[in-house]
């Protein structure tokens, strides 16, 4: 029998991280979506749509898991890449001028 209580912090937390891809993808088309770096913007959300795919995947892992070490490691690989598309987001100008994109 499965216990539905164990783990929840950390499955709650990876559920969490998933609606935050989905405020960095409307916050990245807002904010960047202007002339000067619309290519950029366009490359950023097609970025950001790979990552959250990669996020569900993570989640149906991790919520079908009742292995301690599997719901720690897809939590810390989520938030690893969180760490790298929230870098990037706010580093979007910055490339986008020395790439020339």
């Amino acid at each position: 029998m499965r216990d539905s209580k164990r783990f929840r912090f950390t499955k709650a937390v990876l559920f969490i991280i998933s609606a935050l891809y989905i405020v960095l993808m409307v916050a990245t088309y807002f904010v960047y979506f202007k002339e000067p770096f619309i290519d950029c913007a366009k490359r950023m959300l097609g970025a950001q749509a790979i990552a959250l795919v990669f996020q569900a995947a993570l989640n149906y892992v991790n919520f079908r898991s009742e292995n301690k070490i599997v719901i720690l490691a897809t939590m810390f690989v989520s938030t690893m890449l969180l760490y790298g598309v929230l870098s990037a987001f706010f580093n979007l100008e910055l490339m986008c001028r020395y790439y020339g994109f």
